[in-house]
């Protein structure tokens, strides 16, 4: 049954510990790409600036809740409060906060969100093998049927099944 445990691990994304975002750590490679991305996109002008609206644009897309009164409050924390329009660095600073303090129960909650296409609060066996699909995961249906019954309970994974399942070793 092991190998389905792994399954279940590339599936779910856990126990890689290199993926987890301890507060106040280093930006990943990734993040580090995804925000440079975030703010060429943003800045269409090319001007090297980006506005604080557009701030709260890439904030949003990066999956923060935040509003107009969150991003004055993230300014002020850095004290750009009076800067109305953002160079790279500043941008860089600002989105690397947002996303240290983000906890990794936070991401394992979003994640099993995203799985959770149907906002029933369980992910199914259809959903799991669309899920492996999405991932270019080879799974066959019985493995995947095994690993429903493995970590979930009434032929569902809940999301407090799927927390218990991401805070294992």
């Amino acid at each position: 049954m092991q190998h389905h445990a792994t399954h279940g691990t590339l599936i779910f994304g856990g126990n890689d510990r290199s993926s987890t975002r301890p507060r106040g750590r280093e930006l990943t490679k990734d993040e580090s790409e995804g925000i440079l991305y975030a703010f060429e996109t943003l800045d269409a002008e090319r001007t090297g600036y980006v506005s604080r609206k557009q701030l709260k644009v890439a904030l949003r897309a990066l999956g923060f809740g935040v509003k107009k009164a969150d991003v004055m409050e993230l300014l002020s924390r850095h004290g750009e409060e009076h800067t109305e329009r953002l160079d790279f660095q500043t941008f860089r600073k600002l989105v690397a906060d947002q996303l240290s303090q983000r906890s990794v129960l936070d991401e394992h909650r979003r994640a099993f969100q995203l799985f959770d296409v149907l906002g029933q609060g369980a992910i199914d066996f259809i959903t799991l093998k669309r899920v492996a699909r999405s991932l270019n995961l080879d799974i066959p249906d019985e493995e995947l049927q095994d690993m429903i019954h493995e970590f979930g309970k009434d032929g569902m994974i809940t999301e407090q099944d799927w927390l218990a399942i991401m805070s294992t070793d």
